[in-house]
């Protein structure tokens, strides 16, 4: 595919690239060693096993199990959404007997009925369509194909819009379209720019471009119709705003940042990528383009000396950030390996140690769902007194003190693990699964915690969403077992945690 600046790729660019190989070869191999580490990796996999037990007792073929009440939950359209986002991670624990039941239940699923309330575009794709197509890969069971498909087709009808961005919401019953905050026509970044990987992988299972053309389609919008200028919405190229309008194409509001509401946009431009064979030119222009913005204006030194990620442009920094942003370190190590650029490295590592340290400097060794820093040489005037004693203590405050099993700082740990070989991040895991299985181990499976300073004792939340089977397992699990299952240079991983084998030829046609 064309770039930014109308060059194809080289055929000697892509030789290039295919040399650069993204695990390490050094991976401690001792017997004792190997014999740690598959004994954690039972451990790991015993609990998955008692949370997927719980919900096939109390709510199997729902959306999800309340960890307290052991009640069903439907979240995402009563489709199943545990069921289908697990299917990858059961086959690669080695599950049968439950891969097996699980793919009989997927067969009873219509995709053309749901709970009565219209459904998130993304997270339909991320979790359904993403889940039946790594699964499929996996096991060449060719119902997740057809189920992959038939939901997919559904959902390409959120894309007829003026411009081809797709609707947020989608009613699969009355074929109408909603934004999640009402009738308006908003969406936001990561909504409309995670859809290229799994989109890119289902034209090429099927042969049919119109699955990928409809994820370019937003590309083409958002360069087309939005020119970056200083002083407006759209100011730094490459730092996408948050929210646009579908019927204009054009950014209304959001300051950029790598947080919830942006992050897998950025995330999916490298991934993308990576898994067309580097043949989609204009998806690492982009991310190259981005990343320029990102080191300028998104990161920035704390005074405590650790490399943060915050909310900017160029008219500022805000010093806040999410858990959701602790997935880039890992993104951005894997970008290291497969550009061969030791720089994005050296800041991918300064990333992850902050990352980290949000987990462990708590008690509970679990991070919070938003934290703010200081930036460095900055006046804490304006701070409140409890900030500015956790920044003294911690390093970082806490914003948002719950913890709802989100996997993104495991994410980066894992990908920290295999691209070095380094046993101390295998070590970090450890130690985070020893904090989630003392504070978040229920009858039910896991559930989350209110405040992580606290633990167990500050109360729990009745809240286990699929990706705790999708992700914060599934990272949990390749952190143990041997570094050639998964391996990052035969997989690339969605947002989801969905594994995609990077072995599908491309040459620009489907």
């Amino acid at each position: 595919m064309i770039g930014l600046k109308g060059h194809l790729p080289r055929q000697r660019d892509i030789d290039h690239f295919m040399k650069n190989q993204v695990q390490s070869n050094n991976f401690t191999t001792s017997d004792a060693l190997k014999k740690i580490r598959a004994s954690r990796a039972a451990d790991i996999k015993d609990s998955f096993l008692h949370a997927w037990k719980a919900y096939r007792k109390y709510a199997y073929g729902s959306d999800e199990i309340n960890p307290l009440t052991l009640e069903p939950v439907t979240t995402r359209n009563g489709w199943g959404a545990t069921l289908i986002d697990s299917l990858d991670t059961i086959h690669i624990m080695g599950l049968e007997d439950e891969f097996r039941e699980a793919t009989d239940k997927v067969r009873e699923i219509n995709f053309d009925k749901n709970d009565g309330e219209p459904s998130k575009v993304f997270e339909t794709n991320i979790r359904y369509i993403g889940g039946l197509i790594s699964a499929y890969e996996l096991s060449n069971e060719k119902i997740f194909l057809k189920q992959a498909t038939a939901l997919a087709d559904i959902m390409l009808e959120a894309f007829d819009t003026p411009t081809g961005i797709p609707w947020q919401m989608w009613d699969v019953q009355t074929g109408t379209g909603s934004s999640e905050a009402g009738p308006s026509t908003l969406n936001n970044l990561a909504e409309i720019g995670t859809y290229q990987l799994e989109f890119f992988r289902l034209s090429q299972l099927t042969q049919d471009p119109v699955y990928h053309k409809a994820a370019q389609r937003v590309y083409d919008v958002i360069l087309d119709r939005n020119v970056p200028k200083k002083g407006a919405t759209y100011s730094v190229p490459g730092l996408y705003p948050i929210f646009i309008d579908i019927k204009s194409g054009k950014f209304l509001s959001g300051k950029p940042n790598l947080g919830g509401g942006s992050d897998s946009f950025y995330e999916y431009l490298i991934k993308t990528w990576a898994l067309s064979g580097y043949q989609l030119q204009r998806s690492l222009d982009m991310w190259k383009e981005s990343m320029k913005g990102i080191k300028k204006y998104i990161v920035s030194r704390g005074s405590d000396k650790r490399m943060y990620m915050g909310i900017g442009d160029d008219e500022g920094l805000d010093s806040i950030s999410d858990t959701f942003t602790c997935f880039f370190p890992g993104t951005l190590a894997l970008a290291s390996r497969l550009l061969n650029d030791s720089d994005t490295m050296d800041l991918a590592h300064e990333l992850l140690l902050s990352s980290y340290n949000t987990f462990a400097r708590m008690p509970t060794h679990i991070g919070p769902e938003n934290f703010g820093f200081l930036p460095d040489g900055d006046d804490d005037s304006d701070l409140l007194a409890t900030q500015r004693g956790e920044i003294k203590k911690y390093g970082f405050y806490l914003d948002r003190p719950y913890y709802l099993m989100r996997p993104e700082v495991i994410e980066s740990i894992f990908y920290f693990y295999r691209i070095t070989g380094d046993e101390k991040y295998a070590d970090w895991i450890w130690e985070i699964w020893q904090g989630i299985k003392a504070n978040c181990a229920v009858e039910g499976g896991f559930a989350g915690l209110r405040d992580v300073r606290l633990g167990r004792e500050g109360g729990l939340i009745g809240k286990q969403e699929s990706f705790v089977f999708a992700e914060t397992f599934k990272y949990l699990y390749l952190a143990f077992t041997e570094p050639n299952v998964i391996s990052l240079d035969d997989y690339v991983f969605s947002t989801e945690g969905h594994p995609f084998k990077r072995s599908h030829s491309f040459n620009g046609t489907f």
